[in-house]
């Protein structure tokens, strides 16, 4: 029988840090893929049922890195991924030469080219891959992936980038894919407070929801967030989804990035200013789409 802890295994291992809404659906994919995937979680319920189905679950980040070359973060900010990766017990202190990080969380892009120069330093690559495609895409292994960093690190991370999306596209040095990924978050911001005001007029209407799920998709105004969002709303199932909590940190990413760049956003400053007052009213972990109760309740415009 041949020994799990010796690199050769380790190669076929991958490290899945933060089993979430997304982290758990691509850990998921990883197992059904044939790998064998270590998984860590600072809190230890959420990977019982990835374990139950025959991941591995680690006990810190630093165990996991010890039998793991390619690691997945699926993290909720800059924070927390710098205590995962530099922390105390973190991936840093388990991690060979040669080893690969994949960040797909929404962090500060100045984060993530800080933690790759760290890293380079001692023979680790720290890619920025953020994802989207929410848990749909994240469930069927469909997600667009924007990476930025080390080329060859990208070339030797395809094999695992490929069964957890399908769009994997190689933007450039380290941050690019973090930029891309918040461009990408500038719109759907726009976009759910636009569809949450709009449901809100089509509700006085007297539309019925069933007739907007099947016009509007083969209309002009059909959008991925538009097609979330009417399954949410058509299913009443709030929670699970893309939170309102990470819509509101992404916007807050935005606005810090692009102030950085001598850019003021004045729609992303708008859904910002929602996001951050449902977080205040206690809709942090709904969906994003419950931005359309916000509105109801909230008659006057947030300033």
């Amino acid at each position: 029988m041949k020994d799990s802890s010796r690199p050769e295994a380790a190669v076929s291992r991958v490290g899945v840090i933060g089993i979430g809404v997304m982290g758990s659906r691509m850990a998921g994919n990883l197992l059904r893929a044939g790998h064998t995937v270590v998984v860590y979680n600072r809190s230890p319920k959420s990977v019982e049922k990835l374990v139950s189905e025959g991941a591995i679950d680690a006990r810190s980040p630093e165990e996991l890195a010890r039998t793991c070359r390619i690691v997945i973060l699926a993290l909720t900010d800059s924070k927390a991924v710098e205590s995962i990766v530099m922390g105390e017990k973190g991936l840093v202190h388990g991690l060979s030469p040669g080893s690969i990080i994949l960040d797909t969380s929404t962090i500060d892009p100045g984060t993530a080219v800080r933690l790759a120069g760290t890293l380079r330093e001692q023979g680790i690559s720290f890619l920025d891959a953020p994802v989207s495609g929410g848990p749909e895409g994240a469930a069927a292994g469909t997600l667009t992936i924007m990476v930025g960093g080390d080329r060859d690190a990208f070339d030797r991370s395809q094999e695992v980038l490929s069964k957890v999306g399908k769009n994997i596209f190689y933007l450039g040095a380290s941050g690019s894919g973090q930029r891309v990924k918040l461009f990408n978050q500038a719109l759907v911001g726009v976009e759910y407070l636009g569809i949450a005001e709009a449901f809100l007029w089509a509700k006085k209407m007297g539309l019925k929801i069933e007739d907007l799920e099947k016009i509007i998709p083969i209309s002009w105004g059909d959008s991925p967030v538009f097609r979330h969002f009417a399954s949410v709303v058509s299913s009443g199932e709030l929670k699970g989804g893309s939170s309102i909590k990470n819509l509101n940190k992404d916007l807050g990413i935005i606005l810090q990035t692009a102030k950085q760049d001598g850019v003021q956003l004045s729609m992303a400053e708008l859904a910002r200013r929602y996001a951050s007052r449902a977080v205040e009213l206690g809709y942090e972990d709904l969906d994003a789409s419950t931005l359309y109760r916000l509105l109801d309740k909230v008659r006057t415009p947030v300033s």
